[in-house]
């Protein structure tokens, strides 16, 4: 089966604009993305999926700098962007991530992989029961089932109404009871930890985090996270300290 990875992004965040374009340890987090994405197994091809090439001329000139695929569509209707991607860039398969995570860990979604390969789904995510922190989160889905979500998804609206209404990729996929869903759970709850940048707050915060894991593994997986989490917890003496670890 062919499966290619969407990594999704664009400039215009409200909260922290243009934060995929930051820089952690000299790379902006869509560089790092793409060099850990090299880590996932099986991958036809990795592509930044953006909006409007008007809106998003930075991201696209950081995708022709690193050599990264990219595909400009609905700056606001992530299903359409992305079912139209499905079209110029066929797969029977496709990986979701998003590019203000740059924690996200191959190494769980090559497990997820294996599972969805194994099974009879539609999709897999981890997102839906949420035990994994978040900024770790991933969907695995077939190419087919986006492409009948977009369907049936635009006949509940006029064409013009649709195409300027904010549509998440997944939502139809993980709400339908018709479409065959598998949740990825951990054996532990982790969902409390946040490793997503949003906001300049979480930046600064996630930032040093980052780079000191990064600095000794760039290919650094939920494990190695951990370890670092619970050394610092055992620094403050079992005590959530905030400023050096994001805990909602």
């Amino acid at each position: 089966m062919s499966t290619n990875l969407y990594i999704q992004a664009r400039e215009g965040s409200t909260r922290l604009h243009g934060k995929v374009l930051k820089k952690l340890c000299n790379k902006t987090i869509i560089q790092i993305l793409f060099e850990r994405m090299f880590k996932v197994k099986n991958i036809k091809k990795i592509i930044l999926i953006t909006g409007s090439e008007i809106k998003n001329k930075n991201i696209i000139e950081e995708c022709k700098r690193i050599h990264l695929d990219y595909f400009c569509g609905n700056e606001i209707n992530l299903l359409d962007r992305f079912y139209n991607a499905s079209l110029y860039f066929p797969s029977e398969n496709i990986i979701r991530i998003t590019a203000d995570n740059p924690f996200t860990d191959y190494d769980l979604i090559n497990k997820g992989l294996k599972l969805f390969t194994k099974g009879d789904y539609d999709i897999l995510s981890n997102n839906r029961i949420k035990t994994y922190p978040l900024g770790l989160n991933f969907e695995i889905f077939t190419t087919k089932a986006l492409q009948l979500a977009w369907k049936n998804t635009l006949y509940n609206f006029k064409n013009t109404v649709f195409l300027k209404t904010e549509i998440p990729p997944t939502k139809y996929l993980l709400s339908d009871k018709n479409i065959k869903n598998y949740d990825f759970i951990h054996d532990k709850d982790l969902s409390k930890i946040a490793l997503t940048i949003d906001t300049p707050q979480d930046f600064e915060m996630l930032s040093n985090i980052f780079e000191s894991i990064y600095s000794n593994n760039h290919f650094f997986t939920l494990k190695d996270i951990m370890k670092y989490y619970n050394k610092i917890m055992l620094n403050n003496g079992g005590e959530k300290n905030e400023k050096s670890y994001y805990w909602r």
